[in-house]
């Protein structure tokens, strides 16, 4: 009996990378947890304010036009960049198709969890960006942005020698950290906001980097955890 249920979850599954199963149960876990306390305190955490402070205290000029291309991922924009990295993967790298599109299905996650929290915009700081609408919890720059930054390593860079393989995931670790940090400079979200973020999206990614099932057409046997471990 034990063996027909789990050649039937293989079925739907392939096989799984225990590394990157452990990081989506292990961020996932650390996710509910931060979206339960949100929901029963809405009001900011004993960091949020500090942290907000420091961070909207820092005036470097050649920075905003980073703040307002993050910014620019908000509303339907982020759905239609959404929507074209799909539709581009499908023309260009049909194979990996399922793995983005399954990828993407953090947003409706993040949407859910918005509605349902309905947590309230910071207010009141100095910097605030302009026609802010929905609400704070998660933030949803945050997901997309570990979600666009993973699929840009492990679709592009893979083939990379190991030392560009593993710049490339310095580089995406940094843009989607400072990422975050706009989100805070510009008003937008309470750093607990961005954790949230931060965690649904690692691990969502995660999830689908340890399947079988959607990385298989793409990379072979050999999962991306082994893979960067030959990188090394």
């Amino acid at each position: 009996m034990t063996r027909h249920k789990e050649t039937t979850l293989s079925r739907w599954t392939g096989d799984i990378d225990p590394a990157f199963m452990a990081i989506a149960a292990m961020t996932g876990i650390m996710f509910v947890a931060l979206a339960l306390l949100v929901a029963l305190h809405p009001a900011p955490f004993f960091f949020d304010r500090p942290v907000s402070v420091a961070v909207q205290s820092v005036n470097f000029s050649p920075l905003e036009p980073f703040h307002v291309f993050v910014s620019a991922f908000s509303g339907w924009v982020g759905v239609a960049v959404g929507a074209a990295v799909i539709a581009a993967t499908f023309l260009l790298m049909r194979r990996a198709t399922a793995f983005v599109a399954f990828s993407a299905v953090y947003s409706l996650v993040y949407n859910g969890v918005n509605l349902l929290i309905r947590r309230p915009r910071p207010t009141g700081w100095v910097h605030t960006a302009p026609h802010l609408v929905g609400y704070s919890f998660p933030s949803g720059h945050a997901a997309f942005f570990v979600w666009l930054a993973v699929l840009a390593v492990v679709l592009m860079a893979r083939h990379l020698p190991g030392p560009l393989y593993l710049t490339s995931w310095a580089l995406a670790l940094v843009l989607v950290l400072a990422a975050g940090l706009s989100r805070v400079y510009v008003g937008a979200h309470w750093p607990s906001d961005v954790l949230g973020g931060l965690l649904l999206g690692v691990s969502w990614t995660a999830l689908s980097l340890a399947l079988g099932r959607l990385t298989d057409p793409i990379f072979g046997r050999a999962s991306i955890s082994k893979a960067a471990r030959r990188n090394r």
